[in-house]
C-alpha cells in the first residue's frame, strides 16, 4: 500500500536516466521498476524507505551556505570555504596552544562545528544527493524542488554563493591557513553533485539559466583544481589523497565534457596504484595509519568510483594490472574477508565498519560480470539492532550509506 500511494502522485523522472558519471543508469532504472511494481528485494525496499526518511528530513532543514560560518577566512570574505584539519590539536606545551600538533586518527571536535565549513559541506552535498535520488525513485516533485533550491543557494545566489576555491581548506592554526590535503573536502562536488545535476536536467525546478550558472562555477573550480599550487601538490600525493584528487577532477571534467582530462586522471591513478599496491593487494601507506581499515577502504572507494566513470570512455581501470601484477581486484580480494566484522583485522585500527566495502564489491562484480564477491554481498548485514541503540550508534550513517549504495545504486546482478 505504501508504494502504491507513493507512486500514485508524481512528476515522472525519465525511466532510464541519461549517462551518469558514477552511477549506472541501467542499475537505477532496474531498481525503479522493481519498486514501482512491488518486485524489489527486502534490502532494496528498506534502503528506499531510509532514503525517503532522509529526504523528508532534508525538506525541513534550512538551506546551507558557506556564509553562515562563525570564522572568517584570511581573505576577509565568508564566501571562501574554510575548514580545519581533523587530526590537529592545540599544543598543550605552548602557552597559546600554537602551533597545533598532529594526532593521527584522533578527531578534534573543533573541526566539526559550525565555526567552519567542513561538516556543512558534507551535509549539504549529502542532502542534495538524497533529495535528487528520492525524486528520481518516487517521482515526488517536492524533493527536486528542494534540491534545486539548495544548489542555487550554495553555488549561484550572489548573497550566499561559495567562491570556487579551497584555498582555506583543512587549515592548521599556527601552521597554515589552508593545506593541499584540504582539496579532499571538495570530492563531494564531484561524487555527489555531478550526478544530481544530470538527474535534474529537464526538471522544472532546475532551469536552463541555473544549469548554465552551475557550469560556470564548475568551470572555475576545475581551473582552480588544475592550477592552484595547493591542488597541484595534492595531485602528487601517493596515498588516498592523490586518488581522490584524480576522481574529483575526472568527475567534474566529465560533466564539462572534457574527456581528455578524464583520460589523464585515469592514467594518473594507474601510476599511483603501482606505488600503492603490493602483489597481494595490500596498501602499505594506508595500513600504516592508526585508522588502517578505514583508509584502506577509503582509498579503494576513490579508485572504484573512478573505474566506474572510466567505463563511460571505454577505459578499463578494473582490469588494469601494475608491474607487480596487482590492481583493483587484488586490493578488493585483500579486503573482502574483512566485510565480516568477526574476522579479525590484523592491523592497528581505531575503527572498522566492514559493510562499507560491500558496495565496492558489488560494483566490481557488476562491472566484471562475475559473482566473485557474491558470498560477501549475500552475507552482509546492515542491521543496527534496537531502535534505541541504532539512534546512538556512531556507525549509523556509514551503514545506511553502504546499504543504499549497494541495494539502490549498485544492485547486485
Amino acid at each position: 500500500m505504501f508504494l502504491i500511494i507513493l507512486f500514485s502522485s508524481r512528476v515522472l523522472a525519465a525511466e532510464t536516466p541519461p549517462e551518469l558519471a558514477f552511477l549506472k543508469p541501467a542499475d537505477l532504472s532496474r531498481v525503479k521498476r522493481q519498486l514501482q511494481h512491488g518486485h524489489a528485494a527486502a534490502e532494496t525496499r528498506e534502503a528506499f524507505r531510509l532514503l525517503l526518511v532522509a529526504a523528508d528530513r532534508a525538506l525541513q532543514q534550512p538551506d546551507l551556505t558557506v556564509t553562515e560560518k562563525g570564522m572568517t577566512p584570511p581573505s576577509g570574505t565568508k564566501h571562501d570555504y574554510l575548514s580545519l584539519s581533523a587530526y590537529w590539536w592545540p599544543d598543550s606545551a605552548s602557552s597559546q596552544g600554537l602551533p597545533w600538533v598532529r594526532r593521527d586518527g584522533k578527531i578534534n571536535p573543533a573541526s566539526k562545528n559550525n565555526q567552519s565549513d567542513g561538516v556543512r559541506l558534507a551535509s549539504f552535498t549529502a542532502r542534495v544527493q538524497e533529495l535528487t535520488l528520492a525524486w528520481y525513485f518516487s517521482g515526488q516533485q517536492r524533493y527536486a524542488d528542494k534540491a534545486a533550491q539548495m544548489l542555487r543557494v550554495w553555488f549561484i545566489a550572489p548573497a550566499t554563493r561559495m567562491n570556487p576555491n579551497l584555498n582555506y581548506a583543512q587549515g592548521v592554526p599556527g601552521r597554515a591557513a589552508g593545506r593541499n590535503s584540504g582539496v579532499l573536502d571538495g570530492r563531494y562536488f564531484s561524487t555527489r553533485i555531478v550526478d544530481a545535476l544530470v538527474l535534474l536536467q529537464g526538471n522544472p525546478a532546475w532551469r536552463q539559466h541555473d544549469a548554465s550558472a552551475m557550469r560556470q562555477w564548475l568551470q572555475a573550480y576545475l581551473h582552480w583544481l588544475q592550477t592552484s599550487p595547493l591542488a597541484l601538490k595534492e595531485s602528487r600525493a601517493l596515498n588516498n589523497h592523490g586518488n581522490w584528487y584524480a576522481t574529483q577532477v575526472a568527475g567534474i571534467a566529465w560533466y564539462l565534457r572534457k574527456p581528455d582530462i578524464v583520460e589523464q586522471m585515469v592514467a594518473l591513478t594507474q601510476g599511483k596504484l603501482s606505488e600503492q599496491l603490493t602483489p597481494d593487494g595490500a596498501q602499505p601507506l594506508e595500513l600504516a595509519r592508526t585508522r588502517s581499515f578505514h583508509y584502506s577502504y577509503f582509498n579503494l572507494q576513490a579508485v572504484t568510483l573512478l573505474a566506474r566513470l572510466a567505463e563511460n570512455q571505454h577505459l578499463d581501470l578494473w582490469r588494469y594490472k601494475t608491474a607487480n601484477g596487482s590492481g583493483i581486484v587484488a586490493a578488493l580480494d585483500f579486503m573482502a574477508p574483512y566485510t565480516d566484522d568477526s574476522h579479525p583485522w590484523p592491523y592497528k585500527s581505531l575503527d572498522r565498519i566492514g559493510v562499507r566495502l560491500i558496495p565496492l564489491l558489488s560494483s566490481a562484480d557488476n562491472a566484471l560480470h562475475t559473482s566473485r564477491y557474491r558470498q560477501q554481498i549475500d552475507r552482509a548485514s546492515f542491521t543496527l539492532g534496537s531502535t534505541e541503540k541504532a539512534g546512538k550508534d556512531p556507525r549509523r550513517g556509514a551503514i545506511i550509506d553502504a546499504q543504499r549504495e549497494t541495494w539502490l545504486l549498485s544492485l547486485p546482478q
